[in-house]
C-alpha cells in the first residue's frame, strides 16, 4: 500500500469517525426548513436580508424551558441569544452561518442539518492541520517513515478534543467547530506561503482565515495578532515587504464586516452581545481577571479525569483543590495534558529548520487564547478546542525532527514513546466523547452501549451490564450521628442509571433514602439502638423496581428507569457515585452475607 494511500484511507477513517460520533448521539441529519439549531435560524436570517432572528419576542421572557422541545413557543426560549431593542441577535459568531448554513438555503431551499455542519466543520478543520503538519515537514526537510506520519495524523485527528467537541450539537459547539476549522485553514496557507512562488494569493488566504476566525470566536484575534506581527517581521528581512499587505488586507477587512456586523446590531463595533444575553445569571459578564487565572490553568491544562477499570475508563468528574471565587464558571473538565500527553514533545520543536517561524506563532497564539480563556473565568471541556490542536501541530511536528535526527535506538526509543502516548490519548478522546458532558449515548440506545462495553470488558467483575438481577444482603450496626446526616448504606453504578441507598439520622428514628440520577424514594424507620439491621436489597430487572428489605419486612420500594453497573462498582458502606451524602463511607460496622449481580456472585463489596 502507498505512502500516499494509507494517508488517504486514514484521513477517510478520521472522517468517518466523526459522522458516526454524532449520529451516535441520535442526532438526525434532517432535509427540511424550520430547524431548530440557533445558526439555522441565522443563516435563514442572513438569507432573508437581515441580522436580527425571525421570532417575534414574548412578554414571557423569564420562562425559558428548553429550546429544543418543539412543542413549546419559540419566542420565549432562546436561552444564550441576545435580546437588544425587541429583537432576538445571535451573541455568537456570524462566520459559521456565512460559510455554511446562509448557502446551504440558498442553494437548497431547507436548512442545513446542525449536526452534519459541526462534523463538517472539524473534518475540514483536520484536513487543513495535516495539510500544515506535511508542509511543515517539507520545509524542514525532515523525512518519516509512513507508519510514523500514520501515528501523528491519528493524533491530529483524535487528540485535539474533537470527540468531545461531537458529542453535544449545540449552538457552542458550531462556533468553536468552526473555528477550529477557521485558524487551522489560516496556519494551512501561512505555511504554504512560506518558500513558495505564489506567496502573495496564499497569504491572502491565510489572512482571510484568521480574520474569519474571529467571526466564529473573537477572542481568535490574539492569533491574528500573533500571525501579523509575524509575517510583517518575517517578509520585511526578506526584503519583500509588498508581501505584507496580501495578508494584513483580507484580515482588516474581515475585521471591519464584524465591526460593522456589531454597529449595525447593537450601535457599538466592539460589542457582541454579551451584555445583552438572555440565560444564567453571570453568564454575560467579560472581566478579566487575575485570581482566575490559576484555577484555570489547573483545569484546562492538568486536571485529571476519573480513572476507573470500568469501561469506558476515563470520565470528567469535579474537583476543588483550589479556592475559587463563587462567580468561576465549571464544568467537569480535564487537562490536555490527559488528551494529548504526547505534548512533552514540543520542546523538539527548536531542532525544526525552515518552518521555526510558523510554529513560533502556533505555539505563541495557542498560549495567548490559553490565557485570555483562563482570565475569563470560564473552565469547561469544550473551550479546549479553541487552543489544543495548535499544541498538537507542533508537538507532533517536534517528535518528527526528534526521530528523524535521532541515532538508531533513539528513533526506536522515540517512536515507541510517540506511539504509547497517542495511543493514551487516542482512549481518553475516544471515551469523553463516549460520555461526552450528559451520557447521552448510554441514555439513548442502553443496549448498543452495553453490547460495546463488553466487547472491551473481558474481566466480570469490570463488565458493565444493563438491568441485572441484583440480591445484596448485609447487616449493619448504626453509629448515631447527628440530625440530618447521611451515610450510604449501598451504591449501584456510576453516574448515568445509577442507585444509591442512604441513611440519614434524625432523633429517635432513620430515614431510608434511594435515589437515582432522576429520582428518589424514602420510607422512615425506628432507631434500633445497638441491635443490627439485616438488610436485603433486590432489584428486579422485568419490573425495574428496587426493594429494600430489612429484617425480613419490606420497607421500601423505588422504581427505576433503568441500572447499569458493573459487580466492581456495587460497594455496600460506601459512596463513590453520589455528592448527596454527608460521609462517603458508611460510620457504623457493615458485616458481608450474600451479593449476586448478575452472574457475578460472591465478591467482596466491604468498605475500605
Amino acid at each position: 500500500m502507498t505512502r500516499r494511500a494509507v494517508l488517504l484511507a486514514l484521513a477517510l477513517l478520521v472522517g468517518a469517525y466523526y459522522l458516526l460520533s454524532v449520529r451516535a448521539m441520535s442526532y438526525r441529519f434532517e432535509w427540511r426548513d424550520n430547524l431548530y439549531g440557533y445558526y439555522n435560524y441565522l443563516g435563514r436570517a442572513f438569507a432573508h436580508g437581515h441580522l436580527y432572528i425571525e421570532i417575534e419576542p414574548s412578554p414571557k421572557l423569564l420562562a425559558l424551558p428548553d429550546p429544543y422541545d418543539p412543542k413549546v413557543d419559540r419566542s420565549i426560549t432562546m436561552r444564550d441569544m441576545a435580546f437588544f431593542r425587541g429583537r432576538y441577535y445571535l451573541y455568537h459568531g456570524a462566520v459559521p452561518a456565512v460559510l455554511l448554513f446562509t448557502p446551504w438555503w440558498l442553494v437548497t431551499g431547507h436548512d442545513a442539518p446542525e449536526p452534519l455542519a459541526l462534523a463538517l466543520f472539524c473534518f475540514a478543520g483536520f484536513l487543513f492541520s495535516a495539510g500544515t503538519l506535511l508542509r511543515v515537514l517539507s520545509l524542514a526537510q525532515v523525512e518519516t517513515s509512513t507508519p510514523v506520519l500514520a501515528v501523528m495524523l491519528i493524533a491530529l485527528g483524535v487528540c485535539q478534543g474533537v470527540p468531545y467537541l461531537l458529542n453535544r450539537v449545540d449552538v457552542y459547539e458550531i462556533a468553536i467547530g468552526s473555528a477550529y476549522c477557521c485558524l487551522s485553514a489560516a496556519f494551512f496557507f501561512l505555511a504554504r506561503s512560506l518558500g513558495s512562488a505564489r506567496s502573495r494569493w496564499r497569504l491572502a488566504g491565510s489572512g482571510l482565515m484568521f480574520g474569519l476566525s474571529i467571526g466564529c470566536r473573537p477572542h481568535l484575534g490574539l492569533a491574528a495578532v500573533i500571525a501579523s506581527i509575524a509575517v510583517v517581521v518575517t517578509f520585511r528581512r526578506k526584503g519583500e515587504p509588498g508581501a505584507i499587505v496580501p495578508f494584513l488586507l483580507p484580515l482588516v477587512a474581515s475585521g471591519a464586516a464584524i465591526a460593522c456586523y456589531n454597529f449595525l446590531r447593537f450601535g457599538n463595533p466592539f460589542e457582541f452581545g454579551m451584555h445583552y444575553m438572555l440565560g444564567l445569571p453571570g453568564m454575560n459578564r467579560t472581566e478579566l481577571a487575575g485570581r482566575w487565572v490559576l484555577p484555570g490553568l489547573y483545569y484546562l491544562l492538568v486536571c485529571p479525569p476519573d480513572f476507573s477499570a470500568v469501561f469506558p475508563w476515563i470520565r470528567l468528574v469535579f474537583r476543588y483543590p483550589l479556592p475559587i471565587d463563587t462567580r468561576y464558571f465549571l464544568e467537569p473538565t480535564a487537562g490536555c495534558i490527559f488528551l494529548a500527553p504526547f505534548l512533552i514533545g514540543i520542546p523538539f520543536v527548536q531542532r525544526l529548520r525552515g518552518a521555526r517561524m510558523l510554529l513560533a506563532v502556533a505555539l505563541a497564539s495557542s498560549i495567548a487564547v490559553l490565557l485570555f480563556i483562563v482570565g475569563t473565568g470560564f473552565s469547561t471541556q469544550r473551550y479546549e478546542v479553541d487552543f489544543l490542536p495548535l499544541f498538537v501541530l507542533a508537538a507532533a511536528a517536534g517528535f518528527a525532527v526528534a526521530i528523524a535526527r535521532g541515532t538508531g535506538w533513539q528513533r526506536r526509543a522515540l517512536t515507541g514513546v510517540l506511539i504509547v502516548l497517542v495511543a493514551a490519548g487516542v482512549i481518553a478522546n475516544m471515551a469523553l466523547g463516549l460520555t461526552g458532558p450528559f451520557d447521552d449515548f448510554l441514555k439513548d440506545h442502553p443496549r448498543y452501549y452495553a453490547r460495546i462495553a463488553s466487547w472491551f470488558s473481558p474481566i466480570e467483575r469490570f463488565r458493565p451490564l444493563l438491568d441485572p438481577p441484583v440480591d445484596i444482603e448485609f447487616s449493619a450496626v448504626c453509629t448515631p450521628q447527628g440530625d440530618g446526616f447521611r451515610e450510604p448504606l449501598l451504591a449501584m453504578g456510576q453516574r448515568t442509571f445509577r442507585e444509591i441507598v442512604v441513611l440519614e439520622h434524625h432523633p429517635g428514628k432513620f430515614r431510608l433514602i434511594t435515589q437515582s440520577e432522576s429520582s428518589s424514594a424514602a420510607q422512615e424507620i425506628d432507631d434500633p439502638d445497638s441491635r443490627p439491621l439485616r438488610f436485603r436489597i433486590t432489584y428486579r430487572p422485568e419490573a425495574r423496581k428496587l426493594a429494600v428489605s430489612i429484617d425480613d419486612r419490606e420497607v421500601l420500594t423505588h422504581d427505576l428507569k433503568r441500572l447499569f453497573t458493573a459487580p466492581a462498582q456495587v460497594t455496600v458502606g460506601e459512596n463513590r457515585i453520589a455528592p448527596h451524602v454527608s460521609a462517603p463511607v458508611f460510620t457504623g460496622r457493615v458485616e458481608r452475607l450474600r451479593t449476586a449481580i448478575g452472574s457475578a456472585r460472591n465478591f467482596e463489596y466491604l468498605p475500605k
